[in-house]
């Protein structure tokens, strides 16, 4: 396209010659008689030279030129005037004219002006390009070199606080949070910073939901707040890794070249995380225990380091398990060596079927196994203590081993940071609560294979049996005549304590003769609210009662057992007490216990007794 010239003068006859010469030799011109239409014909699209006179009804010519230099300093302004005024010439050159010509103006003279400050504009623009492309490909350069750089990493949890820090630096974001695919494909919350509330982030990403199809696309701006949230999907080679949104800009939203740089520094980060869960892969194979494919300590103790520091980063919990062999000495010097490697094996084999992706579990030396849970309460812990427990049992290598001699087995739990905040603490606690189960009466009177009922007689006895053995290492439990008030007062207990804190996770089972609304714990737990998270389960014959907010009745007709006894089980994150009792003609007999081992074992076998579900 030829280049583009304004002419600007109040005398039409000059604008006519001007107009004239220049279009001849191939220009566009377009010609106005004052600086106001100057000013908007200007505005509505750029001219490479601008030619206008110096006196001119209004604004003049050098008005004119400081209003042009305002919008566009590099705007080649040549100045026209009918004076052979010197002063007028160096007062023009200082406003910004690129060249001065003196009425009347020879062809020759117009022609050599124009294409001198055409050259000059032609020049500048190729200066400006130059400087671009030299300031983009240092942008493109950067962008690559931090690319590198996380590839360059194979620390998977290096890699999730490094990618946001590189796209909040790349583009001037405050906030940024990170989900990552896992190995069964979901998407979960890996890393987050700024300002950003971790109660609204969300801990998966569902990849059928609202954003299902996006995750397969480019960036997108989307988000309620004042500004956009920048979302850039993590592929490579067709395969979603992860999530990563980027909030908060400094500048109030994100420019088209920012959405860009993002974008091939996401497509570098869904490379190193890839390459990250290999890495880790072939990691955790090359550091198994040959014998078992357990994890060796080495590993398990920096992976659970890594676990306490995101613990500590970002307000998480979670749990640590030990699992001691106790005879497996006794079974290698009896049975032989083969027969206590089995038994081993199968104990991992059950332990490795029912835990997670993301748990670890870990050979720490030749009797004791442990095992880390992520984002684990300490409830939740028990919970997995008695699943695991109970699947161990039904390995047929255990279960052939302990044919002949016991393989006593026991676990512990802690959770961080309620028992410790540190690796030692946390295994110090699980060994200690591993060792008052071995003083448990679970242990001592060898309940485990006992039917609920069996063990109720048991512990309950009666006056003419042996006293219970007693072990310091376990909590007490007693069992003689107790109050026949007892039971009702220690439901409006538990209803007290399950109000003062409905949020925590707990079981409670209450069994009696009979299911009534007058029960204290029933009548303590009215407006209860919805969010109520103990489960709470009331055990006998139907009476008056069919539904409540907070219990879940179980209907048992026809039990005499039932109508003979009254219990109550309580499991929690921080207690663990029993009741048993049975009512006679004179005073009430019972048992008690804050035993956590036999509290376990009672709601175990109560829940396979009745068929109820395991939580």
């Amino acid at each position: 396209m030829p280049p583009s010239i304004l002419v600007v003068d109040d005398d039409l006859l000059f604008r006519q010659v001007v107009s004239d010469v220049l279009t001849q030799k191939g220009y566009r011109v377009a010609a106005v008689e004052n600086a106001t239409l100057a000013l908007e014909e200007s505005a509505k699209a750029p001219f490479d030279v601008i030619l206008t006179d110096l006196v001119m009804p209004g604004v003049d010519g050098l008005q004119l030129i400081s209003r042009l230099r305002e919008r566009d300093p590099d705007q080649e302004v040549i100045l026209v005037s009918a004076r052979q005024d010197a002063k007028a010439a160096a007062t023009a050159m200082h406003a910004g004219a690129a060249d001065t010509l003196l009425k009347p103006i020879e062809d020759a003279d117009l022609l050599l002006s124009v294409q001198r400050a055409l050259e000059r504009a032609l020049l500048r623009r190729e200066r400006q390009r130059l400087l671009g492309e030299n300031i983009e490909h240092a942008r493109l350069q950067e962008v690559h070199r931090r690319g590198l750089e996380l590839i360059s990493s194979p620390d998977l949890e290096w890699l999730g606080e490094r990618v946001l820090a590189e796209l909040t630096d790349l583009c001037d974001s405050q906030s940024a949070a990170l989900w990552i695919s896992d190995e069964r494909g979901e998407i979960k919350l890996k890393a987050y910073r700024g300002l950003l509330d971790r109660q609204f982030l969300p801990e998966r990403v569902d990849r059928q939901g609202p954003a299902g199809e996006r995750l397969k696309g480019s960036p997108w701006l989307g988000g309620s707040g004042p500004s956009p949230n920048l979302y850039l999907p993590l592929s490579t080679a067709g395969e979603l890794v992860g999530l990563a949104q980027l909030s908060d800009p400094l500048a109030g939203t994100y420019r088209q070249e920012q959405v860009r740089d993002a974008r091939a520094l996401a497509e570098y980060a869904a490379v190193a995380i890839r390459n990250g869960r290999r890495f880790l892969s072939l990691q955790r194979h090359g550091l198994r225990d040959p014998d078992t494919a357990a994890y060796n300590l080495s590993y398990f103790t920096d992976y659970a380091s890594k676990e306490i520091y995101k613990a500590r980063r970002y307000g998480r919990t979670f749990s640590l398990l030990t699992f001691s062999i106790d005879n497996l000495p006794q079974v290698r010097l009896r049975l032989g060596a083969e027969q206590a490697r089995r038994a081993a094996r199968g104990i991992i084999r059950a332990l490795t079927r029912i835990i997670r992706d993301s748990d670890v579990l870990a050979k720490s030396s030749d009797r004791e196994l442990t095992l880390l849970l992520p984002e684990t309460d300490f409830f939740g812990a028990m919970m997995f203590l008695r699943r695991a427990m109970a699947a161990a049992r039904e390995e047929p290598e255990v279960q052939q081993t302990e044919s002949s001699l016991p393989l006593g087995l026991v676990g512990g739990a802690a959770t961080f940071p309620k028992d410790g905040e540190d690796f030692d603490e946390l295994v110090l606690r699980c060994r200690r609560r591993a060792d008052e189960r071995r003083g448990s009466l679970q242990r001592k009177l060898s309940l485990e294979p006992l039917a609920f009922w069996d063990v109720v007689d048991l512990l309950l006895g009666n006056a003419q049996s042996p006293k219970l053995p007693l072990d310091d290492r376990a909590e007490p439990s007693r069992r003689g005549r107790v109050a026949s008030s007892l039971f009702d007062e220690l439901q409006a207990e538990v209803a007290r304590e399950l109000a003062r804190d409905p949020q925590a996770r707990g079981l409670v089972y209450v069994g009696g003769p009979e299911v009534h609304a007058g029960l204290p714990i029933a009548e303590g737990l009215e407006g209860i609210p919805p969010d109520f998270a103990f489960r709470v389960y009331l055990l006998g014959r139907r009476g008056d009662l069919d539904s409540h907010l907070a219990l879940t009745p179980v209907f048992l007709e026809g039990d005499g057992r039932m109508a003979r006894h009254e219990f109550l089980f309580w499991l929690s994150e921080n207690a663990a007490y029993a009741l048993v009792q049975r009512r006679g003609r004179g005073a009430t007999w019972g048992f008690h216990t804050s035993d956590t081992a036999v509290v376990e074992g009672l709601i175990t076998k109560l829940q396979a007794e009745y068929d109820l579900q395991p939580y």
